[in-house]
């Protein structure tokens, strides 16, 4: 046992006050005349025994009250055996969950409010000059600082629901490291949550290594819940008039079947697709939806259903960013290519342009997406230059060579752009070995893997020379190991390598189904693809397609919603970072000078749509199973947590108890005192 304020035990000294008291008092006897006194010799002296034993259970209690008062001014404390706090003042950084599922009830109360007083509680526990942070999953730098006790109550009172739900191991990290660089003695952090399965990820928690970290989990209830996980579209660019496929994958986390939900698809807000979907209980679902665009421009788009009560999570937005056409350039070196003509010449979605060599204007590029250098004898140094500069600002090329090539000139070029050099000039069939069919060029081109698809073969190539600094991804493999055909991503662009001219006397792949999939794709893929929709939560930076040569007056719109975007310039390309800022699904525009330039969709992240929940005996076995030490958790969240934290930090105190005692030794005084004395019956003898 140890006391609060030790000094006042010397009060203890007083209990000689009530000992002095009883030894020195005299009672002043008064003559009483009998006319009888057989009986006085056994009256006095059953009197005197009677009169003796009050007198000290009357001291007794005396000193007994002044003993437990002294004990209650001194404030005795049962020590926690288990504590490791020290003297000294507290950091102590308390984390309250506010994400969608917070939303839930337990009773007729919101789990955010039950969370927000639970925070106060700890708040109380604490003392007037110990320091605290309040950390919601907002993870807002203004949250890095500490606060005094009023400001810390302040805090909690204006916490509101987020969108926002990063992992507990996310939350724990930038929180240990917050709570270390504090100057209190003791370093403590707590976390009050529904402790969801989807962001619990306790095996991922950083170790305690001497902070006091507590879990206060609250009682949430598992929901049925019906959503739109998320969205895929069938290709890289959308052009007007193309019919494309949504994929669009939907969860059902319910015990029962659902049949025919309506999905409806909006785009440029009409509806332009319906499905009915058929959902077994606890499964993913992936719908196809087909439309075709008949607009140009940036278009907003929507796929929803309709579920109670969770609602957050029932539409999936997405935006396409439909441009007029590709610009493709070809430079003929040996004449024009048929194929590359009937291919590209009457297609809607290329903007076509052919000249010859000797006519290239260099300082047009810039109004180029993709650039074919056809068979050219030789590539000078100005344009080998113009190239790099091309490609690393996010161009593509693609090289088909000459047979008979001027190599030195064709490998200065290659290597400044770390892509594979001529070799030798070989003669002789070959044929086609394998087709990277997993290289995005092939996305959604092949359902399957064909074993019997017909493969180009050639009748002489320029066998591709590597070393140290190239990259290449080979795309098509001779039969003797040889590449056909590589790509070399080099800057924000890429560069295509034929190593055979397009011409019926070298190869027969011009003729072959391969041909128009592999060159389409690489006009497709010269256009830097947006993404349709990116996650509210994602903190990674989001590709731009269009052009920005001054990105400064740039805007982000929304519903009711603008901010100056950080702009991330790469090359000659942008890209949108997100600060967090952003807390609302939606389709946005990026504006400049009033011209909207594309679209951006953001969504909820779907961790939050699995209404699933650790109780804390499940917290407890996951921790245990995950060796996490100094880790603690109150199973009963109804209990106060201030008196439970004064208790688990300064052990148990008596000094109640002491004033309890102390009283009721004065209430026994009392009573003793105005005992009635016992007096021998008439007839009793002694």
């Amino acid at each position: 046992m140890t006391f609060a304020t030790p000094l006042f035990l010397l009060g203890l000294m007083a209990v000689a006050i009530p000992i002095a008291v009883h030894l020195f008092h005299f009672r002043r006897y008064k003559k009483v005349y009998f006319s009888n006194v057989e009986y006085l010799e056994a009256i006095q002296s059953e009197t005197r025994r009677q009169s003796r034993l009050r007198q000290l259970l009357i001291l007794a209690a005396r000193i007994l009250a002044i003993v437990f008062l002294v004990l209650a001014f001194a404030q005795p404390v049962i020590p926690n055996k288990q504590s490791t706090l020290q003297q000294g003042s507290n950091d102590v950084s308390i984390f309250v969950d506010n994400s969608f599922s917070m939303e839930n009830t337990d009773g007729n109360q919101p789990l955010l409010e039950i969370a927000k007083e639970k925070a106060r509680e700890i708040v109380r526990g604490y003392g007037q000059t110990d320091r605290f942070q309040l950390l919601s999953g907002d993870l807002e730098g203004r949250q890095f600082h500490w606060l005094s006790q009023e400001e810390m109550l302040v805090a909690i009172d204006e916490l509101e629901v987020s969108s926002a739900s990063p992992t507990l191991a996310e939350v724990a990290q930038r929180q240990f490291d917050f709570v270390r660089s504090g100057s209190g003695a003791n370093h403590s952090v707590y976390y009050i949550s529904d402790f969801q399965s989807s962001i619990a990820d306790l095996e991922e928690m950083p170790e305690a290594d001497g902070i006091g970290v507590t879990l206060v989990p609250l009682a949430a209830t598992a929901m049925d819940n019906l959503y739109i996980d998320s969205l895929a579209l069938g290709a890289p660019a959308f052009y007007k008039g193309n019919n494309v496929t949504a994929q669009v994958w939907v969860r059902n986390d319910g015990d029962e079947n659902l049949e025919k939900i309506p999905l409806s698809l909006y785009l440029a807000e009409r509806q332009r697709a319906l499905a009915p979907v058929d959902l077994p209980a606890h499964s993913t679902t992936m719908v196809e939806m087909h439309f075709t665009i008949e607009e140009s421009g940036v278009l907003d788009g929507r796929v929803e259903l309709v579920d109670y009560p969770i609602t957050f999570d029932d539409r999936y937005y997405f935006s396409l960013n439909i441009r007029d056409r590709i610009r493709m350039l070809i430079v003929e070196g040996h004449g024009n290519n048929e194929y590359l003509q009937r291919l590209f010449g009457d297609d809607e979605a290329i903007a076509l342009n052919t000249v010859a060599a000797n006519q290239m204007d260099y300082s047009h590029l810039d109004e180029v997406d993709v650039l074919v250098l056809d068979e050219l004898s030789s590539i000078g140094s100005g344009l080998a230059q113009t190239l790099h500069s091309f490609v690393d600002q996010g161009g593509t090329v693609v090289v088909v060579a000459a047979e008979q090539a001027d190599a030195t000139s064709y490998n200065a070029a290659l290597a400044s752009l770390g892509a594979p050099r001529l070799g030798s000039w070989n003669s002789g069939r070959v044929t086609t070995a394998r087709v990277d069919l997993d290289n995005t060029l092939y996305t959604g081109v092949f359902s399957g893997r064909w074993e019997n698809m017909e493969l180009p073969t050639v009748t002489g190539y320029y066998a591709l020379r590597s070393d140290g600094s190239t990259l290449r991804q080979p795309l098509i493999t001779l039969a003797n190991g040889d590449d056909y055909l590589c790509c070399t991503p080099s800057g924000d662009g890429l560069l295509y390598l034929v190593a055979t001219p397009l011409r019926d006397e070298h190869t027969d792949f011009v003729r072959q189904a391969l041909f128009v999939p592999t060159f389409y794709n690489m006009a497709l893929y010269s256009v830097r693809p947006t993404p349709p929709a990116t996650s509210l939560d994602s903190r990674q930076p989001v590709p731009l397609a269009a052009q920005y040569d001054d990105a400064t007056g740039a805007r982000l719109q929304g519903d009711d919603y603008e901010e100056i975007p950080d702009l991330l310039r790469s090359g000659g390309h942008y890209s949108y970072v997100p600060h967090g800022s952003l807390q609302k699904a939606g389709n946005y525009h990026t504006v400049l000078d009033g011209t909207v330039l594309e679209g951006l969709s953001f969504n909820y992240s779907r961790r939050e749509s699995q209404m699933q929940f650790l109780t804390p005996t499940a917290l407890s076995q996951r921790l245990k199973a995950s060796g996490r030490e100094g880790y603690s958790i109150i199973k009963n969240a109804a209990t106060p947590l201030d008196t439970f934290l004064r208790k688990q930090r300064e052990g148990r105190q008596l000094w109640r108890w002491c004033v309890v005692l102390s009283l009721l030794m004065l209430l026994a005084e009392t009573a003793l005192i105005r005992l009635p004395h016992k007096q021998p019956k008439a007839n009793e003898k002694p």
